[in-house]
């Protein structure tokens, strides 16, 4: 349990150094405004089952780099999707399916990632980092967004392959058979 005395002297003692930290990681004075305000919020409302052992500072920083990637998943979700559609509609044919139907086939394409996947697509292609970066932000090795991001194209590609030229899809044009004259 958590008093009031001790979320106050919690705040005080830690309230900058939990701005500094979010900045970090959100790169913006605003936004981390936000979810210091969001962890201290969190905290409070939990503070009858609330138990820190240990560092208050680690504890902090642990909650705010939480709710940072929760609020930039879910604020890249939206432009992910929307980014995702504007490059694939110069690959589309000649009207095959009107726009909502497209970006709804995309919707779901994006869903159905794994989110491992779905994470390193959205920082690679949305956030435009390297992936040595993208390895830095997860904490994993670059190999492996490699390969997540290999596994992302391929389930992407799969997923919206009726919607992609013949040379796009990978699709081979038929060889004629003997003695049949090529098409021109």
């Amino acid at each position: 349990m958590l008093s009031l005395t001790a979320f106050e002297t919690i705040f005080k003692t830690h309230h900058a150094h939990c701005l500094a930290f979010a900045a970090q990681y959100t790169g913006s004075r605003y936004e981390a405004e936000e979810v210091v305000q969001q962890v201290f919020l969190n905290i409070w409302e939990k503070r009858d089952n609330i138990e820190i052992s240990g560092s208050e500072k680690s504890y902090l920083f642990t909650a705010i780099r939480n709710v940072a990637i929760s609020r930039w998943r879910k604020q890249s979700a939206q432009a992910t999707r929307e980014a995702a559609f504007g490059q694939l509609q110069p690959m589309v044919t000649d009207a095959v399916l009107p726009g909502k139907e497209l970006e709804a086939s995309l919707y779901k394409a994006l869903e159905k990632l794994p989110e491992r996947c779905r994470e390193v697509f959205i920082l690679s292609r949305q956030q435009q980092l390297k992936y040595a970066e993208i390895a830095d932000v997860m904490g994993i090795a670059i190999k492996t967004v490699e390969n997540q991001m290999g596994k992302a194209l391929k389930i992407l590609h799969n997923e919206l392959r009726d919607y992609l030229p013949a040379e796009r899809s990978g699709t081979v044009p038929q060889r004629p058979e003997r003695g049949e004259r090529p098409e021109d």
